[in-house]
């Protein structure tokens, strides 16, 4: 049964154009995770120092690896933390309007 886990991800505090050249596609492979059902959120900080991810895997050990693949890898520190409880109104039958 697939858990969800929160990545903490740390940015780099320069952000040097090496790393702003990776961003499109990192971007774009966030999105692909996100249609597959494999990222349920994802948030970077206003100061774009820290990011949050949620992801739905089987093992903190599936989520490594998918985090391992991420353009911007070698920029990034992680840390891993299984979820107990991960709540928010998209989890939540859709509001009623009455006309």
């Amino acid at each position: 049964m697939k858990s969800q886990y929160m990545v903490e991800m740390f940015l780099p505090e320069e952000l040097d154009m090496d790393f702003m050249r990776m961003i499109p596609a990192h971007r774009a492979y966030i999105n692909e995770l996100i249609s597959k059902g494999e990222i349920i959120s994802y948030s970077i900080s206003a100061d774009r120092s820290k990011g949050w991810i949620i992801f739905l895997a089987e093992a903190a050990e599936d989520v490594l690896d998918i985090v391992q693949q991420f353009p911007i890898h070698q920029y990034i520190t992680i840390e891993i933390h299984e979820l107990f409880i991960h709540d928010g109104e998209a989890y939540r039958f859709p509001k009623l309007h009455f006309n």
